[in-house]
């Protein structure tokens, strides 16, 4: 990857975010099997920052520089730019293991710089259709400042996790239906998804209601309700693309299955709101940080890497154990929530599981994002 300039920005992101997503939860499985207890606090707080602050933002830089030039048609970013949004993506996560507010403060300024470039597109193309995603963008770079100033600003986390959540559902709403369709008309089927125009408005509005409520008052009835009202509608809209009549290959499977993981969140969000002492908070924060962010991203990337690389959507046994090992992460995360379970055998399950979850994606691709096609 000698010449940055010369590849799509997906590359060199999804390489980073795959083994921030390594690390990340290699460094909390020592304190999760007590080997390293004194550093419990600071590993916990680590490991959740390098998720919500630099695998994602990875990602999402990653995806969003090779998408966007398509959606606005409008130029991609430079060569120096690419390099220099890398070089301040690695200084972030390097600061973070020297200092965690000033590693959030330095994540804060590389979501901005994405942010901006996002914004700049979508501006100077008058594409409403995405104003969306810069304003998300804007909350989520005001999460992690908030975070870097506060640390303990559980509000702060909450902004970042409903502004996630809302992009994977504004982007999932396209990327998912659009791939299943061309895939089945691919492979010959006649097979054609039908989006209600009402329902997908009902999906945006109750999501929203849903996720700022959330944010701001967890625990409130109102904030039960309103997660009820979204996980209908968008239970509803990831019917109607009907993915199970399209026998589909398991990276779009990964995407239809990540999805679905954002409505679990929603119910189990309104079950910790109406019966809190049957289902902690944690547990819908984790059917999203695991399940809806892990699968996805996988899936986007896998997807993604695919398409650029010219490479067929058939299957692949390292990529298909990925997501089968993503998916047994977030239960293994959910059992530990439950009262019968032992939190720390199924809690270190669960980070291994998502160590080898990303193990499996590099095996798959990683040849992909460091060679050219």
């Amino acid at each position: 990857m000698s010449s940055m300039g010369k590849v799509p920005p997906f590359r060199p992101f999804f390489l980073l975010a795959s083994l921030d997503a390594i690390f990340g939860a290699g460094v909390w499985l020592p304190v999760a099997l007590d080997l390293s207890p004194t550093a419990g606090p600071f590993a916990g707080a680590w490991h959740r920052n390098a998720l919500l602050f630099g695998t994602i933002p990875a990602i999402l830089a990653g995806f969003l520089l090779t998408a966007l030039p398509r959606w606005t048609r409008r130029p991609a970013v430079s060569p120096v730019t690419l390099r220099l949004l890398a070089a301040l993506w690695l200084t972030g996560r390097a600061a973070s293991l020297l200092s965690i507010p000033a590693g959030l403060a330095v994540s804060a300024a590389f979501v901005l710089s994405i942010t901006v470039i996002a914004a700049g597109s979508v501006i100077a193309a008058r594409d409403r259709r995405n104003f969306k995603i810069a304003l998300l963008l804007l909350c989520f770079c005001g999460s992690a400042a908030l975070t870097a100033r506060t640390l303990q600003a559980d509000f702060a986390l909450r902004m970042a996790i409903a502004s996630i959540i809302g992009l994977i559902a504004i982007i999932g709403g396209r990327v998912i239906p659009a791939l299943t369709e061309s895939f089945a008309q691919s492979i010959g089927r006649r097979f054609a998804v039908r989006r209600s125009v009402r329902l997908e408005r009902a999906a945006g509005i109750t999501a929203t209601c849903a996720l700022a409520a959330w944010a701001v008052a967890p625990q409130s009835r109102v904030t039960g309700l309103a997660c009820v009202a979204a996980a209908c509608a968008h239970t509803m809209r990831l019917a109607q693309w009907h993915g199970w009549r399209a026998r589909l290959p398991g990276s779009i499977i990964a995407l239809h299955m990540g999805y679905c993981w954002t409505v679990i969140g929603f119910v189990l969000l309104a079950f910790h709101a109406f019966a809190p002492e049957s289902v902690g908070r944690a547990a819908g924060i984790h059917a999203w940080t695991i399940g809806a962010v892990g699968t996805m991203g996988l899936a986007i990337m896998a997807s993604m890497i695919r398409k650029h690389s010219r490479r067929p959507f058939s299957g692949s046994m390292p990529a298909t154990a990925a997501f089968i090992s993503i998916t047994l992460s977030c239960l293994s995360r959910l059992l530990a929530e439950t009262f019968v379970a032992d939190i720390e055998l199924w809690t270190t399950l669960s980070a291994a599981l998502w160590i080898l979850s990303f193990s499996l994606f590099l095996a798959a691709f990683g040849r992909y994002l460091l060679l050219r096609p």
